[in-house]
């Protein structure tokens, strides 16, 4: 609460004609300046602007270019689709082979020998199991449609005799339509399945061209990363500024080790999901219970969503397939929730460490953005490229911290890049590359 204007100014020790000392800075009329207003000599128009203001205000402005700048580069991706996921697949496909290939180095293979062996070998039992699993799900189609037929005329004899107490006539009526529809469906679409993928790929020769670039592409830039990944890592931060190479250097080298730990636990997760449950399709007797559980095995690259929809395919196929269709859907269902439940409270926290460690809501969102943006492949690619950026991040804080209290001790940039690099436990021996490159 302020005085009289005169008491305040016999208080203060002023005359009646002394200014005011919250306008003397300004023009008569200017608003008296912001208690927490910065101080800045060069632009005195400030001291009437809070500082948060400010703050905020060069925050916005930042973040309004980067995100510009953020969705010129992925127009740009956009726009070279055929060339930026084949790339992606082969980063992913080199983390998962690359530690096979150091293994057979530091056993004395030649390095180019070793990368082309591990890429052939990873590629033959690719294609191996996938011939298998297609030659499986054809052979499987036929007793998957008499079980059909057997559950419909299960559930027709159900309806007459159960507790609904149904119109035989009126259920043979409607169950006969559906038998009709499914037969003819069959018949229509025998010749073609064995088609299927081969039309999808290819239902036109620019359609097969692009298969047939993107997998040649994929190989190419696969055996190149197994091969040099730390000498093309090495080139490209060799452009960034002196300051930023060393750090970018070792936060690089801990996002692919984050990287290949994220896929070699997804891989054995894949596998536990597989083998648990194809297990108990198998011992139900589930028609189609070997693609069924190559479906569970690729789903488990898609976490969380990957797992819930092969989980509910094969539900649907235990409902319709089998005789006695809803107990086996219940213990196929049962199955599922059982192994995920073992999967996310024990095998994931077990395998990963805190660098891999995703929330469950960022993993739904990425998977979500992922797959809006590049539909399938964006939906497998999302996490691994999240677990990257968040180990990265966290090696990036990790080394900046330790080279600041090494260069608090006295050290000279060159030691303490590689005091960083020791106490983090370098991934690439980041440091001790960095100083032999000086």
């Amino acid at each position: 609460m302020r005085l009289n204007p005169v008491a305040e100014r016999a208080m203060a020790g002023r005359g009646p004609d002394d200014p005011d000392p919250a306008l003397a800075a300004g023009e008569a009329g200017d608003p008296p300046p912001v208690d927490d207003a910065p101080s800045d000599p060069e632009h005195p128009e400030r001291r009437y602007v809070p500082t948060g203001l400010v703050v905020g205000a060069a925050w916005s402005w930042r973040l309004l270019i980067i995100g510009s700048l953020l969705a010129v580069v992925l127009y740009l991706l956009s726009q070279v689709t055929m060339v930026v996921i084949p790339v992606v697949i082969s980063f992913l496909l080199a983390a998962m082979l690359q530690p096979v290939a150091a293994w057979l180095i530091r056993h004395g293979w030649n390095k180019s020998l070793a990368s082309i062996v591990v890429l052939i070998a990873g590629l033959a039992v690719v294609g191996a199991i996938i011939t298998f699993v297609i030659q499986q799900f054809i052979a499987g189609i036929p007793d998957f449609y008499q079980s059909i037929l057997t559950g419909l005329r299960d559930a027709q004899d159900w309806l007459e005799a159960g507790p609904w107490g149904l119109d035989g006539a009126q259920v043979a009526e409607i169950l006969a339509d559906i038998q009709v529809n499914i037969t003819d469906w069959y018949q229509v679409n025998q010749e073609t399945i064995v088609q299927t993928g081969l039309d999808v790929a290819g239902s036109t020769a620019s359609g097969l061209g692009n298969f047939v670039t993107g997998l040649f592409l994929v190989l190419f830039t696969t055996y190149f990363f197994i091969r040099d990944g730390r000498r093309i890592w090495t080139f490209l931060t060799g452009w960034l500024p002196r300051p930023a190479t060393e750090s970018m250097r070792y936060a690089g080298g801990a996002g692919w080790s984050t990287l290949v730990q994220y896929m070699r636990t997804i891989v054995v997760v894949a596998a536990v999901d597989a083998i648990f449950i194809g297990l108990g399709l198998w011992l139900l007797d589930i028609p189609l219970w070997l693609p069924l559980t190559t479906l569970v095995f690729l789903g488990a690259f898609i976490p969380i969503i990957g797992a819930t929809v092969s989980g509910a395919v094969a539900v649907v196929v235990a409902l319709v397939g089998t005789e006695n269709g809803l107990v086996n859907a219940l213990i196929v269902l049962g199955i599922v929730l059982a192994v995920q439940q073992l999967e996310s409270n024990l095998l994931q926290p077990f395998l990963m460490s805190r660098a891999v460690k995703l929330h469950p809501l960022a993993i739904v969102l990425a998977v979500t953005a992922g797959g809006f943006v590049w539909g399938i492949i964006g939906a497998l690619v999302a996490v691994p490229l999240l677990a990257i950026v968040n180990g990265t991040v966290r090696a990036l804080n990790r080394f900046k911290e330790a080279r600041r209290e090494a260069q608090a001790r006295g050290l000279g940039d060159g030691d303490a890049t590689i005091a960083a690099a020791n106490a983090n436990g370098d991934p690439i021996d980041g440091g001790r590359q960095a100083a032999r490159d000086k």
